[in-house]
C-alpha cells in the first residue's frame, strides 16, 4: 500500500467516523469501532485492489466488525460502561433534545439492518448509490429499494411519534 494510498484513508476517517457513530450509538463505541477498523486495514492492506474505491473496502471492514462484535456480544452480553450511561434525567429543554434524539435512534434501530446500512450510507454518509452497493456487495437496485422501504418504514414511524407527543400535549393541556 503506498503512501498515498495510507494519506487517503487518513482523508477518510471523518467519514468513518460518522458511520460509526451512526451504528454503535456512542463516540466511544464508535472510535473503537473506527480503531479496529483502521487497524485491520492497514494490518490486510495487501488484500486492497489498486484501482478499487477506498472509501468503499474501508466502510465494508468498519460494518463487518460492527456486525462481528454485535455477533459477540449476543454470546457474551452487551457490555455497559457507567460513563455511557450519562445522565439519565436531563434538564430543561435539553431533556427535549434527549427525548427527540432517542427518538430518532430508536426508529432508526426498528428498521431492519440491510436497510439501516442502506438508509444511512445514502442520506448521512452522502455515498452514491453506486459506492453504497459496492460497500455493501449487491446491485445498486437492491440498494434503491432497501432505501425506498427504509424511507417509507421511517416516515410511518415519525407520524407515530408526532401524533403520541400531540396526544400527549392535548392531555396535559386538558388537564
Amino acid at each position: 500500500m503506498s503512501k498515498q494510498v495510507m494519506n487517503e484513508i487518513e482523508d477518510h476517517v471523518p467519514a468513518l467516523r460518522r458511520h460509526a457513530y451512526r451504528l454503535a450509538g456512542s463516540m466511544d463505541r464508535a472510535q473503537d469501532l473506527v480503531q479496529d477498523t483502521l487497524l485491520k486495514a492497514i494490518s490486510k492492506k495487501d488484500q486492497f485492489e489498486e484501482g478499487t474505491s477506498l472509501k468503499a473496502w474501508l466502510h465494508r471492514i468498519l460494518f463487518n466488525t460492527f456486525i462481528s462484535g454485535k455477533r459477540r456480544e449476543k454470546t457474551r452480553g452487551p457490555q455497559v460502561d457507567w460513563d455511557d450511561l450519562g445522565d439519565v434525567y436531563g434538564h430543561g429543554s435539553n431533556q427535549m433534545a434527549r427525548l427527540q434524539l432517542r427518538d430518532a435512534d430508536r426508529v432508526l434501530e426498528e428498521l431492519p439492518e440491510q436497510e439501516r446500512e442502506a438508509i444511512m450510507l445514502t442520506a448521512v454518509e452522502d455515498v452514491s448509490y453506486q459506492d453504497a452497493a459496492d460497500q455493501m456487495c449487491v446491485e445498486i437496485g437492491t440498494v434503491k429499494s432497501r432505501v425506498g422501504r427504509a424511507r417509507r418504514k421511517l416516515r410511518a414511524s415519525v407520524g407515530r411519534i408526532e401524533a403520541r407527543e400531540h396526544a400527549s400535549r392535548y392531555v396535559s393541556e386538558a388537564a
